[in-house]
């Protein structure tokens, strides 16, 4: 719900800076999200953007006309408390509760926004900005004394008349201390601003990392963009990503939970104070005991010699990879039948009503989106207390308690165990092994663990022993001490064919050693296949050396051909995007790309056919550009290699 609120104040910046010829860019946690993982860092909660101040000053002339009524913007002047150089655009001035607002915003009441940081032009010699840097420093370092009641009256007139003197301006002695507050973080910014962008090649972002010893970034940097895929919309980034991010991270594409700032997640904070000012307990899901009353299945007892029945309540089918080892297991039982039962996710408004019309209520299964080969029936077909399974799986684990999404209710886990022998709970998601250090894994283990799904299933099958123990941890704090050993029988380590990491991958299963090729469907025995994604970064780090670099690479793959096909795949795979960056460019890398793909070993992932979990099931090893499909091979063992151009490769 908070990324998805974000999200809509990022459409509202990005609509508004697309209107005018703004340009912004994604920054920090964004951008490294934006290369790494498609979309927010899973461990991350906010957005950030940045702007050339030259933007950021048109962005500001505009924004209050242009953005939706209820939507505001904090910064030093607007906002109490708020004694920072960057501007948040937010969705509302306070957090609501109005029907109308939570139907149109997720049923999120709380306050989300964006967060956009500022680059400045700065000298390019270091003394003069460090000199300008003083300044700035002594001017907040004033500003925060009067404002904090720390620095005496005469003290504070001292240095006021010297910034007067110093700086040509008048500062208005009878204001109150927010007011001179504010005239003078005025005052700092204008000196931030004193630098011409035609008079240097470096940009920064001066409050805090300039000012504490960073050293800022080329300008050609922002020179050229690119828009890359960002959840369900894209987002710019400069076009020279790669450079950038290893000049902030490092190897940026080796996971590091690594966590500063504010709370997290942000709206806790904001949940938090309104509880301390409510007279009643804010709704969250409690442990009940009756659940740990043993239930009656003599019904299943009683038919035991009958053909067997089971169900995989499937809740969308990008999770269908997580149930496909265990639907072909059950499909090779003796004297069983098997069906697949393909869920609508459907909105829920504030009253936790189900929001959709018939037509979407009927597409929102998207039965024809899963394997062609599963038996399916369709939803509203099945009548468990008819049909009384002995065996159901299922993936949602929330029935009623997400705020936002739901399943028909008939398919609540606390509905379906009254009809089945045996409930078991195999979630969607994949999960990373992690620490009880690692607090933002923690914290996200309230949304997901303390679930209906969890509590009323009979098995819970999780993929790795130290993610069974975090769910111990985290259910005996939110239970009775005396639930542990509930708790231990219903929580179980999935025992699968292809390893611990089975069942998590998103694919659709089938892993033969036959490798097929995407485009045409040849079986090629004995060669290892390689995914070679080409990134559009390339085009801007390596300009009119891109081409021959490539096909040096190229040539490599020609000379192996005999133990390698070779699969390429742009990234990202729209070529409009590329485009941004150089038309001219792109026309040639796609040739080049045409030239080989017209080989019996080479094949191109076209833009129709994209599939992250698809590529990885059917590649042996990735080589090429960074991009979110890194992470899927590294979950899936398989090995990854970055390209460095200028590198001999044999």
């Amino acid at each position: 719900q908070a990324w998805a609120a974000e999200l809509s104040v990022l459409s509202e910046i990005d609509r508004i800076c697309e209107k005018h010829g703004i340009r912004y860019f994604a920054d920090w946690g964004s951008i490294l999200g934006a290369v790494r993982h498609g979309g927010f860092v899973p461990w991350d909660d906010d957005l950030d953007i940045c702007m050339l101040r030259d933007d950021y000053i048109r962005f500001r002339q505009v924004a209050d006309a242009e953005l939706p009524e209820e939507y505001v913007i904090h910064d030093y002047e607007r906002q109490k408390d708020h004694w920072l150089f960057l501007a948040r655009v937010v969705n509302h001035d306070k957090i609501c509760f109005e029907p109308g607002y939570l139907n149109s915003h997720y049923n999120f009441p709380w306050l989300a926004g964006v967060d956009i940081f500022v680059k400045d032009y700065l000298y390019e010699d270091p003394e003069k900005e460090k000199e300008r840097d003083d300044e700035v420093m002594h001017i907040l370092a004033v500003a925060d004394g009067i404002v904090g009641g720390t620095l005496s009256r005469e003290a504070a007139e001292r240095w006021l008349d010297g910034f007067e003197a110093r700086y040509g301006v008048r500062l208005e002695r009878n204001a109150a201390a927010r007011q001179m507050g504010i005239a003078l973080y005025r005052l700092a910014e204008q000196q931030m601003v004193r630098v011409p962008a035609a008079e240097t090649d470096i940009v920064g972002q001066i409050f805090p990392f300039i000012l504490k010893g960073g050293k800022g970034q080329p300008k050609k940097y922002y020179e050229e963009t690119i828009r890359l895929p960002f959840e369900n919309m894209t987002i710019p980034v400069p076009a020279s990503y790669d450079t950038i991010l290893k000049s902030r991270y490092g190897d940026y594409l080796h996971i590091r939970k690594v966590w500063g700032g504010h709370g997290y997640p942000f709206f806790e904070g904001q949940r938090k104070e309104l509880q301390s000012h409510a007279d009643f307990q804010l709704p969250e899901y409690s442990f009940d005991r009756s659940v740990l009353k043993p239930r009656d299945r003599s019904v299943w007892e009683a038919n035991a010699q009958q053909e067997r029945l089971v169900l995989f309540l499937a809740a969308g089918p990008m999770w269908w990879g997580s149930f496909s080892e265990y639907y072909q297991r059950e499909c090779a039982q003796p004297d069983t039948q098997v069906y697949v039962v393909a869920l609508p996710m459907l909105f829920k408004n504030c009253y936790g009503e189900i929001v959709a019309t018939d037509e979407e209520l009927a597409a929102a299964a998207r039965e024809a989106e899963y394997p062609e080969e599963i038996m399916m029936i369709p939803w509203y077909d099945v009548d468990l207390e008819q049909a009384l399974p002995d065996k159901v799986y299922i993936q949602d684990a929330y029935d009623g308690e997400n705020p936002c999404l739901t399943i028909p209710p008939v398919f609540y886990a606390s509905e379906v165990r009254r009809y089945t022998k045996e409930l078991i709970l195999v979630p969607a998601l994949a999960a990373d092994d992690f620490t009880p250090e690692d607090r933002n894994d923690v914290y996200g283990m309230k949304h997901y663990v303390t679930a209906p799904g969890v509590v009323f299933a009979d098995k819970v099958l999780l993929c790795l022993a130290g993610i069974r123990e975090r769910y111990l941890e985290k259910l005996l704090s939110w239970a009775e001490e005396d639930t542990e050993e509930y708790w231990k029988q219903k929580l179980q380590i999935a025992e699968t064919d292809a390893g611990s990491e089975a069942g998590n991958s998103t694919g659709s299963g089938n892993n033969t050693e036959e490798k097929k090729s995407f485009r045409n469907g040849n079986t090629v025995p004995n060669k290892k296949k390689l995914l070679f994604v080409i990134g559009a970064n390339e085009m801007a780090e390596y300009h009119e050396e891109v081409i021959a670099l490539l096909e040096s690479r190229f040539q490599v793959f020609v000379e192996n051909r005999e133990h390698i096909d070779l699969v390429v795949c742009l990234y990202p795979v729209e070529l409009h995007a590329w485009t941004e960056v150089s038309e001219e460019q792109t026309k040639n890398i796609w040739e080049l790309v045409e030239k080989y793909a017209a080989q019996e070993w080479c094949t191109v992932y076209g833009q129709d056919e994209f599939s992250p979990e698809e590529a990885t099931a059917a590649s042996d090893a990735y080589y090429g550009s960074a991009s979110p499909l890194v992470l899927h091979f590294v979950r899936a063992k398989k090995p990854v290699m970055i390209a460095d151009y200028h590198m001999e490769v044999s």
